[in-house]
């Protein structure tokens, strides 16, 4: 009964991950460098962005190109789990089903394209918005009252924004980004907002004929934070969609569970089970109302992976997310370019 409430949790939560793209650096690797330098020091700063970006430059620092569009493809694998979930037939009397349903396994695959556009502010400070689509596929195996394993789809967009402090020193790189995003899946009566904050440490490798060039090897350390709380409401013959033999052996189950419940207990989830046995055995459309709190079993994760900035224009950028309760896998493509125009807070004296 409640156990087909539950198949509502299936609330792809995407997270999003904000790639700090672009090295700061002002240490010569021989004559090509040494003679790149120079012509940085001695070439005017065509670029309003970032703040005070000429005299960094005229430092011998290699700041990239201060704007950039970057297009992301993400798979992830998470494992979710829920608490204080509450659910039924009628938004204003639902019931909880803590003590009732148990669920195996709850994990979703969440495919996702997004845009990101940033910009630097500061040299070592960096902001972006970032818009996309995604698809997920939840798998549910339910333990309680009785076995039951289904499979739902949904869809939705996704907005956020983030920031990134980043810097170098030698041929090492170091950045700590932020994200938070906002996911719109129709099933939810408000969009799922997540928050991604984590740090980095690369080692940057040079290529002597091409100063332009390099190749930073990543890792570090990921959190990954949900909106605790979601509810909505949804269709149980589009969420579950089992078959008419699955629903009757259901329905069964389910009989059998509610017989075998006390006076007491049967007028406690009576509402749920005439609910849910109507639907089973008329095969109606039938909508579930629902709100949980929802997180990740362990919320840390590892990154490793590379940016490959193939010249001061495009890079490619690629992550691996691993342990804790998830998997990601990220690429992406990136465009820098800037606006022309005096440099802001030029004329300041350092």
């Amino acid at each position: 009964m409640n156990k087909f409430a539950t198949l509502i949790f299936i609330v792809c939560i995407l997270q999003l991950k904000a790639f700090g793209q672009g090295q700061v650096s002002n240490v010569s690797f021989g004559d090509a460098y040494e003679a790149y330098r120079d012509s940085l020091k001695n070439t005017p700063y065509p670029w309003r962005m970032p703040v005070m970006g000429s005299k960094i430059r005229k430092l011998g620092f290699d700041i990239p190109y201060p704007n950039g569009i970057m297009l992301n493809v993400a798979y992830s694998n998470q494992l979710l789990t829920l608490d204080d979930v509450n659910v039924g037939f009628d938004p204003n009397n639902m019931t909880n089903v803590d003590g009732l349903a148990r669920f195996r396994s709850i994990s979703s695959d969440v495919f996702a394209t997004t845009i990101r556009y940033d910009f630097w502010l500061l040299p070592f400070l960096n902001f972006s918005a970032i818009t996309g689509r995604i698809n997920a596929t939840t798998n549910v195996h339910l333990g309680l009252p009785f076995d039951l394993k289904f499979q739902t789809e949904s869809e939705g967009t996704m907005v956020g924004w983030g920031a990134v402090i980043a810097g170098g020193f030698g041929p090492f790189v170091m950045s700590s980004d932020m994200t938070m995003g906002w996911t719109y899946v129709g099933n939810l009566s408000a969009p799922s907002r997540s928050i991604i904050a984590g740090i980095r440490i690369g080692h940057m490798i040079r290529f002597k004929e091409r100063p332009d060039r390099n190749l930073v090897l990543l890792v570090g350390g990921q959190y990954l934070g949900l909106n605790p709380q979601s509810d909505g409401r949804a269709d149980l013959e589009k969420l579950v969609g089992i078959t008419p033999e699955g629903k009757e052996d259901a329905l069964q189950q389910i009989n059998a569970w509610y017989d075998n419940l006390s006076e007491s207990e049967q007028d406690i989830f009576g509402d749920l089970y005439d609910g849910l046995s109507n639907w089973l055995g008329n095969g109606e459309s039938t909508y579930i109302y629902y709100d949980f709190k929802k997180r990740l079993y362990y919320p840390w994760s590892i990154n490793a992976g590379f940016n490959f900035q193939i010249n001061k224009r495009y890079a490619l950028t690629a992550m691996y997310s691993f342990l804790g309760s998830r998997t990601q896998i990220v690429g992406g493509l990136s465009y820098r370019f800037g606006w022309k125009g005096k440099n802001m807070l030029s004329g300041v004296t350092l």
